[in-house]
Order: C-alpha cells, then sequence, then structure tokens
C-alpha cells in the first residue's frame, strides 16, 4: 500500500458520500388494522382488516417511534433508509482506510518514500521527503 494509493482510495469513498443524498434511520411496515366497531367485517376475519397503512418505525433517545406515511411516500423512505445503510458501509470503509494510512505511517520514512513525492509525515512537517 502507498500513500498515493491510499489518498485515492479516501477520495473514491468521499465521492460515493457526497453522491448519496438524504438518510434516515428506521424501517417501513405495512399494517393491516382492526378498527374499535364491534360488527365491523375487520373484526370477523384477518383478511378483512383495514390497510394497508405504511408505518415508519425508527428509535429516538431510545424508544421506538412510529410514524404513519403516505403510499406514495414509501418508495421516497426507502431510499432515504437504503442511503443510511450505504452510508453506514461507507463510514466503515473510511475508518478501515484511517487504519491502513496509520499503519503506513507507522513504518520509517525511508519505507514510505513514493518517488516524486513526499510521504505524509514529511508533508506535515513541511520537509521534502
Amino acid at each position: 500500500m502507498n500513500q498515493e494509493r491510499l489518498e485515492q482510495q479516501l477520495n473514491d469513498l468521499k465521492k460515493q458520500l457526497i453522491s448519496l443524498g438524504m438518510a434516515i434511520p428506521g424501517s417501513i411496515q405495512t399494517a393491516y388494522l382492526r378498527c374499535g366497531k364491534k360488527n365491523c367485517r375487520c373484526q370477523q376475519d384477518e383478511k378483512l382488516r383495514h390497510g394497508p397503512y405504511f408505518l415508519w418505525y425508527r428509535r429516538v433517545n431510545g424508544k421506538t417511534a412510529t410514524q404513519s406515511i403516505a403510499e406514495e411516500d414509501v418508495h421516497l423512505f426507502r431510499t432515504w433508509i437504503d442511503n443510511r445503510e450505504k452510508l453506514e458501509a461507507l463510514v466503515q470503509k473510511i475508518i478501515s482506510l484511517g487504519a491502513d494510512y496509520a499503519a503506513f505511517l507507522k513504518l520509517p520514512p525511508e519505507n514510505r518514500k513514493i518517488q516524486g513525492t513526499q510521504c505524509a509525515e514529511s508533508k506535515i512537517k513541511g520537509i521534502k521527503g
């Protein structure tokens, strides 16, 4: 692994982050519910329950929060939830890359030199490598 390659990988991950868009936690569930009327059809047969209703579940301050969402917004919310999963995966890749970079910096400076460039430590100190 060399410095240029590490920096290129970081730039690639940054581009992916920028392209993500909105991200939210949680999941979408579809529910068919019974109402409170004793003589309603939904009380007699599970197949005749009211719905579908679309519910967005997420954790807020350690508690489950639920919000109804309109059917036309379900695709948008699912896209945002998918974006959050992609965001978390990208963050893990950046953290892993950071660990690789830290290991790279632990090498003796003469083993980090890249022909025609400065090593990371030299850039920080302003000294050519």
